[in-house]
């Protein structure tokens, strides 16, 4: 890399010249940990689509909207904390949109944009299609939004789905709630691995 303190440097960086050797970043990038880091939007998914089942907070991972909610906001995943269940807002904090034309919010950006341009750019785990998966955007006291993946559409669903109803409207699949975290939270797992990696090292030279 040159030295960024030369003349030269400073020139090429003020007039943009060194962005044509920049490589873009992939909208995707796995980090480890079982963590997936979406640049575009700077939040940071669990690579497993299903975590409540794989945890055992249920049986198959499906969970009425209040617990999805409860379920989320305590999830302490390798000792991270601050999870949350996806918006359903757009970017700018608008919408939601109900549809087929939800890009906007995060699930939407995830499926409509990012998957479909690039869809083999990470491995996921644990994903169940079709499926229907809540966001924690409240739509009513009775509704919340959610994204179904068999049609790519957003839309209010029954906070309780699983109650029945008449008349009776045929859930598209199970019901699954995936935790999202605002940031790259991965430099920290690095950093911590990083951390008793050295001690282990020392450790090792002192005995």
């Amino acid at each position: 890399m040159p030295n960024q303190s030369t003349p030269w440097f400073r020139i090429l960086d003020r007039f943009n010249i060194l962005d044509i050797f920049r490589l873009p970043q992939p909208p995707l990038i796995d980090r480890g940990f079982g963590l997936i880091y979406d640049t575009e939007r700077d939040i940071t998914w669990l690579q497993d689509m299903n975590y409540a089942k794989t945890v055992g907070r249920s049986a198959d991972g499906q969970l009425t909207w209040p617990a999805a909610m409860a379920w989320v906001s305590s999830l302490n995943y390798r000792g991270i904390r601050g999870w949350r269940l996806p918006t359903a807002l757009n970017r700018d904090g608008s919408g939601p949109v109900v549809g087929n034309n939800c890009v906007g919010s995060e699930l939407g950006h995830l499926y409509l944009d990012v998957f479909a341009t690039h869809p083999n750019i990470v491995t996921l785990g644990n994903g169940t299609i079709p499926c229907i998966y809540w966001t924690s955007t409240e739509a009513s006291p009775e509704e919340a939004y959610a994204l179904d993946l068999f049609s790519l559409r957003q839309g209010t669903l029954w906070k309780d789905p699983f109650q029945q109803r008449f008349p009776s409207v045929p859930l598209s699949g199970p019901v699954l709630s995936w935790p999202v975290h605002d940031g790259d939270v991965a430099a920290e797992l690095r950093s911590n691995w990083l951390q008793r990696l050295f001690s282990s090292i020392v450790s090792m030279f002192r005995s």
